[in-house]
């Protein structure tokens, strides 16, 4: 169970620092994304706050809800994101011309695969 439990654990704790740094120091936190804040539109920087802010933050809570309730629902709601994550960011790579942007794309890769893991280990020890 503890397995599971750490399992679970990993993407969201290797999102809370983006979801926090959006949050607080979004200037700072874009740079790692490849872009000036400062450069956008007002409303293009409340956007990002926003919307990032909650994408980066509402991992860590799907996932500690996993590790509370025991429920491998809410952790395979994280998979589901990521496998959009990364069907999008092969789409953006093979039609939009982007390339594949390596540091961004195993990241997303890895919490794909460690979140169908733990929700694995969890309905597994459920039934």
């Amino acid at each position: 169970m503890i397995i599971a439990r750490i399992v679970c654990l990993l993407p969201g704790l290797m999102l809370l620092p983006s979801g926090i740094g959006w949050l607080l120091n979004p200037a700072e936190t874009s740079v790692g994304f490849g872009f000036i804040f400062n450069d956008l539109s007002l409303a293009a920087q409340n956007a990002l706050i926003r919307d990032l802010t909650a994408f980066f933050l509402i991992v860590p809570i799907l996932c500690l809800m996993s590790v509370i309730t025991l429920n491998y629902l809410w952790v395979f709601s994280v998979s589901i994101l990521f496998f959009i994550v990364v069907i999008a960011h092969i789409a953006a790579a093979t039609i939009h011309g982007t390339g594949f942007i390596m540091q961004m794309f195993l990241p997303e890769v890895a919490i794909l695969i460690l979140s169908l893991v733990g929700a694995y280990l969890l309905a597994k020890q459920k039934s």
